[in-house]
Order: structure tokens, then C-alpha cells, then sequence
């Protein structure tokens, strides 16, 4: 009795792996849910999609590229096609024979022709830019949006990885570079507002102003720095400005922004007497020199310390470009 209970159990016991084999078989893998495996013409062998085929090779694999393909369901080798030639299953319930292109998941994908590749989202919720050379969210059809020529053939500027064929939603802020959402976030999270390719703030910023603007009236200049002026310019209007030196920040005369640099070294204003102006120049440069250094090591502790003192970090409205299929 327990032995043919035992036999029973084996039984059964293989009958579910067989099962799982099946169901893994027809699934595809942890990328695409398909039933069909690439003939990968670059090294002749066989391989699920081009994401499992770069994890395990040296060289990358453009699917594209590919001519021939094998069912999952019977193992038939064919060209690349919407269904089995041989037991008449489709490899994908949604099928671009122009990106080679199967998956059974339903992500609302569709092959766009200006950007040459197939994007996730829905064609009804992003519409193509010919200068931007990107699908962009049809919201930005209404509010309008910066054109950067053929902007996503770049890399992103934090994680250097490619965005225009990436599978990772990417961020489009007000100046119109673009960078991988899970970097712009964890740029926020790191205290870092402004873009990496052009120094633009990202995000709406006037709460920090305005706790940089209460800082430098509870922290007055030294009387001989007091009347200290020095030339800025705004990386938000892209404005040159001359205004008082101080070591909190630096404040744009024309958009309020602390997002500024200095273009050369402080020097007294011209109503001082020349008599004090020339007695102490080395004073003045070396000062200069201090003070620069002092005005943006001070403007970041302070940047953080408003970042730490809130509930959370400030967030930007996600409209990002939609991924590669």
C-alpha cells in the first residue's frame, strides 16, 4: 500500500513538473510573454528575446536583424512571420514584423514611424515631434514644449545608458533634455534640482527662493563686504546681473532665482571712495577667490537643509516620453 502510495506521489510529482515545463515554455520569459525564440544570426543560437540574449553574450543583438525564428509550440524552424506555419499559433497577440516585434501582454503598444521602434502606452495618448524626433505626451500639444533636435538619440545624463530604445519611462522637464525617471528621482532625492546637461532647475523651486530670500536678510555682510558687488548669470532666464555679494546665495534681478554663478570676482561698488577701493587690493582678491568657493558650499548646505526640514521632496508632473516596447 505505501508503495504504491509512494508511486502515486512520484507520479503526480512529475506530472507537475511537466506541467510547469509547458507553462514556461509557452509563457516566454521575463521580458516578453511570447511563443516564439529568435535564431540570433550574430551567433547562431537560440534565445527568448534580444534582453536575454545581452545578458548572456559580449555583444548586443539587434532583432531586427533577425530572419528565422522557432515555435515554442513545435519546435518548427521558419522565417519570421505573425503565426507557426507549421501548427498555426500566433507568437504574439500583439505582432510588429517590422521591429520583430511578439508579445502576448497587452501594454497598449503600437510601432510608431517616426521613431523607427514600437513604444508602450497607447497611440492615442503621445503624438510624434519631427524636430524633437520623439513621441512626446499629447498634453504637451496643448501647453506647448521646448524642441531639442533628435534629443533622445542621446545617452541619459546621469546613468549614461541609451534612451531612445530603452524599456525605462524617461523624464521630459521645461528645458527639454531628457533623463531616465528613476535618475530625475533619485536626483531630487539627492538634493539635486537642476538639469545635468544645462544646469536648468526642473522643477518649481520658489519655496526654496523664498527660504533663501529669509536667510539673507537674518544674515547681513560683514560691514567691509557690505558694499561688495559681483556679475552673475541666471541659469534659468540666462540673464547677466550685477548684484550684492553675499555668501548665502546670489540672487537673479530678473527672475528671483538663486540658480546663478558667478562670471568674475566681487569689486566694491562705485560709489565707494577710490581711496579705500586701492588700499587693499590684495585684500580684495584674495577674498574674491575665498568668497566664490564660500557662496556655493554655503547655497548647497543650505539647499539641503530645506530639503531635510520638509515633509518630502518637491515633485514634478510626470509626462514622460513613452518606452520601447
Amino acid at each position: 500500500m505505501s508503495e504504491a502510495s509512494q508511486t502515486t506521489n512520484g507520479e503526480e510529482v512529475e506530472n507537475a513538473v511537466a506541467a510547469d515545463q509547458i507553462i514556461e515554455k509557452r509563457i516566454g520569459c521575463a521580458h516578453y510573454k511570447r511563443r516564439a525564440k529568435f535564431v540570433t544570426p550574430c551567433c547562431n543560437k537560440l534565445y527568448m528575446c534580444r534582453y536575454c540574449h545581452d545578458e548572456k553574450e559580449q555583444h548586443y543583438f539587434n532583432r531586427k536583424s533577425v530572419t528565422e525564428l522557432i515555435c515554442t509550440e513545435c519546435d518548427m524552424r521558419q522565417k519570421v512571420q505573425a503565426e507557426c506555419s507549421n501548427c498555426g499559433v500566433r507568437f504574439g497577440k500583439y505582432t510588429c514584423l517590422i521591429c520583430n516585434l511578439f508579445d502576448d501582454e497587452d501594454k497598449k503598444q503600437y510601432h510608431c514611424e517616426g521613431c523607427g521602434i514600437c513604444r508602450v502606452g497607447g497611440r492615442d495618448r503621445f503624438f510624434h515631434c519631427e524636430r524633437c524626433n520623439m513621441c512626446l505626451p499629447v498634453q504637451l500639444q496643448c501647453v506647448g514644449h521646448r524642441c531639442v533636435e533628435n534629443v533622445s538619440r542621446a545617452n541619459c545624463p546621469v546613468c549614461l545608458e541609451d534612451i531612445h530604445t530603452s524599456r525605462i519611462p524617461c523624464h521630459i522637464p521645461d528645458c527639454g533634455h531628457l533623463l531616465h525617471r528613476p535618475c530625475f528621482e533619485q536626483m531630487l532625492k539627492s538634493g539635486h534640482y537642476a538639469c545635468p546637461t544645462c544646469q536648468t532647475s526642473m522643477i518649481d523651486m520658489t519655496n526654496l527662493w523664498n527660504y533663501l530670500d529669509s536667510e539673507v536678510d537674518a544674515t547681513p555682510m560683514p560691514p567691509e563686504y557690505a558694499d561688495y558687488k559681483t556679475t552673475i548669470l541666471c541659469k534659468d532666464c540666462h540673464k547677466l546681473s550685477i548684484v550684492k555679494f553675499h555668501v548665502v546665495g546670489l540672487k537673479c534681478q530678473f527672475c528671483g532665482g538663486y540658480n546663478t554663478c558667478q562670471t568674475n570676482g566681487f569689486h566694491k561698488d562705485s560709489s565707494t571712495s577710490e581711496a579705500c577701493e586701492t588700499a587693499s587690493p590684495s585684500s580684495s582678491t584674495s577674498s574674491s577667490s575665498t568668497s566664490r568657493s564660500g557662496s556655493s558650499s554655503v547655497t548647497f548646505e543650505r539647499e539641503e537643509r530645506h530639503v531635510d526640514a520638509g515633509d518630502e521632496l518637491p515633485r514634478a508632473n510626470p509626462m514622460d516620453e513613452p518606452p520601447q516596447a
